[in-house]
Parts: C-alpha cells; sequence; structure tokens
C-alpha cells in the first residue's frame, strides 16, 4: 500500500470512528471513540494478540524491532 492510501485509509478511519455515539458516562471516558477503534484496528491490521508478539516476530523476520529503535 502506498503511503498515500495508508493515510487515505486512515484519515477515513478517523473521520469514522470519530463520528460514533459515546453513550458511556462516569469517569471511564479517558479515551475517545476514535482512539478505541483505530486500537482495535491495529490487532486486525498487525494480526498479533499483542503488541509483544508483534515486536518479537518484527525481530525474528528482520533482526530488530521498533522497540529497539524507539528505546
Amino acid at each position: 500500500m502506498s503511503a498515500k492510501g495508508w493515510n487515505d485509509l486512515v484519515g477515513s478511519l478517523r473521520r469514522t470512528l470519530g463520528g460514533l455515539p459515546d453513550d458511556r458516562s462516569g469517569d471511564n471516558t479517558r479515551y475517545t471513540m476514535e482512539d478505541i477503534g483505530l486500537s482495535a484496528f491495529s490487532v486486525f491490521f498487525m494480526q498479533c494478540p499483542s503488541f509483544l508478539s508483534a515486536q518479537k516476530t518484527m525481530e525474528q523476520a528482520k533482526g530488530r524491532s521498533n522497540l529497539q529503535s524507539l528505546f
């Protein structure tokens, strides 16, 4: 997928998810519906059960992971 295609996809997701109704009440509203939806999308897109397993898979396949470059 090209960078433009990716940006268009994420932009469309952000607009759609940001427009979802949020019926939560109380103090449990720290994360927006957009954040919640993008987090769920990332799990399906990455096809890994967790961030750590995705990093381990990346390290095995490419010799390093994003965590190494971030920290």
